[in-house]
Order: structure tokens, then sequence, then C-alpha cells
């Protein structure tokens, strides 16, 4: 009941004064949209009916993964803009539209997977950041995006990773100072329970180094087949 009556609270309010495209600045049509229609369509998209929603079938995405850990590969779109922009407002300014925007893409994204009847995952875990990080930003962006992915595909959300050191951010770094800097970093939680397939959620993979060893620590934990959902891959160029 008041989740309805908020959304006819929203309705009304768009009504009155609509919100501005994140792209463009032109009004939206829609009251929970943060993109105007043209924009959205226009919005650039990957060859999934290519790679059959395995980006890692894409050369130009598995040259730049060096022995990955995980069997698939999920993003919404290239580290590049309009997303790159979106992904940095939303990390480094805490800018909620932003967030808003991408976790509704992300969304969107999920179920045209499911739509395409690709099977699902059991569960669904996520990366963690260290209680003082996620402190001082304000929110875990990969938490954030996995508790999309459980409702959209209403699948089981598990939190069984922590992180016990507070490590410099892996921003800028090459491949070996990312394999170093994650060396002991993450934990998997000694009574974790994790079913057979599971989706890992994290915000963008780069060269697959923090990805590579949250999934060493499923494969350690039973689980056979991992698939990797970000919002975001940087191509190898």
């Amino acid at each position: 009941m008041l989740i309805a009556l908020l959304n006819h609270f929203a309705r009304l309010w768009h009504c009155l004064l609509p919100a501005s495209c994140l792209w463009c600045s032109l009004p939206v049509q829609r009251y929970d949209r943060q993109l105007c229609d043209a924009c959205q369509q226009a919005l650039p998209v990957l060859p999934y009916a290519l790679c059959h929603y395995n980006l890692m079938w894409l050369p130009q995405v598995s040259r730049g993964l060096k022995k990955p850990r995980f069997d698939q590969l999920l993003s919404l779109a290239y580290y590049q803009q309009p997303y790159r922009h979106w992904l940095q407002r939303w990390k480094f300014a805490a800018d909620a539209p932003a967030g808003d925007l991408l976790q509704q893409q992300f969304g969107h994204l999920l179920r045209q997977y499911q739509q395409q009847g690709h099977a699902l995952p059991q569960a669904i875990v996520y990366a963690p950041m260290h209680p003082r990080r996620q402190r001082q930003r304000g929110f875990n962006q990969a938490q954030l995006l996995a508790r999309v992915a459980a409702s959209t595909l209403n699948i089981p959300l598990l939190d069984v990773f922590s992180r016990p050191q507070a490590l410099p951010p892996q921003v800028g770094l090459n491949r070996k100072q990312r394999q170093r800097n994650l060396r002991q970093a993450f934990a998997l939680q000694a009574n974790a329970t994790l079913p057979a397939t599971v989706a890992l959620v994290d915000d963008v993979i780069t060269t697959g180094a923090t990805a590579n060893e949250l999934c060493r620590l499923l494969r350690r934990a039973g689980v056979s087949h991992i698939s990797l959902w970000t919002l975001a891959v940087t191509l190898d160029v």
C-alpha cells in the first residue's frame, strides 16, 4: 500500500516537474527513469548475439583477462562514455541519480538475459569492501548491484566475503601490482554454504585480478561454475 502511494505521488510530481535526462538534460518521459527515450535508445550495446551472453568469447575482452577463474562474463557495457562518467560520479561523488541509473540499466540487462532462456545461478555473491572504506563512501556499489540482481531474478543473495585488510585502491595499478595488492586481501566465512553455481557481482572488471582472487575462494568452497556480472569491462587496446 505504501509503495503504491509513493509511486502515485512520484507520477504526480513528474507531471508537475519532470526530471532531466542524465545524458542530454532534456525532460524524461517516465517518472521512474533517469534517461529520456531517445538517449535510452542511443546507449551503446554489446554484441551479445555474437557471444551468447559470454563476453569471454570476444577477443577484445579475452585478451585482457589472463587465466580467468570464472566461466562466464556478463557486463552492461564497455568502460567507455557515457557509462564511465556515470560510474565515476556514483563511486567517487556519491551521485545518487547516476547510481540509480546504473542499477536500472543493470536490472534491464539481467531481465533480458533471463528472457533469452539462459541458465541462472543458484545464488549471488558480491565483492566486499573494507568496513572503513565503506563507511567513508557510504555504500558498497557491488552490494547494491547484487541486491538488484537478486530481486530482479528472484535468486538468493549470500553475504559470504569479508575484506579484513584495508589495502590501497586498485585504480592505476598494472596487473602484477593488482595481484600483489590482493594477496590475502579477502576471506570467505568459515561456515559459508555455497551451491554449485553462483554469480559474482562487481562494478568493473579491468584485469580480473580481484575477481580471480574471489573465485579462487569460491572454488575452494566447492563452487563448480562461476558467472561474473559487472557494470563495465575494460577493453584490452
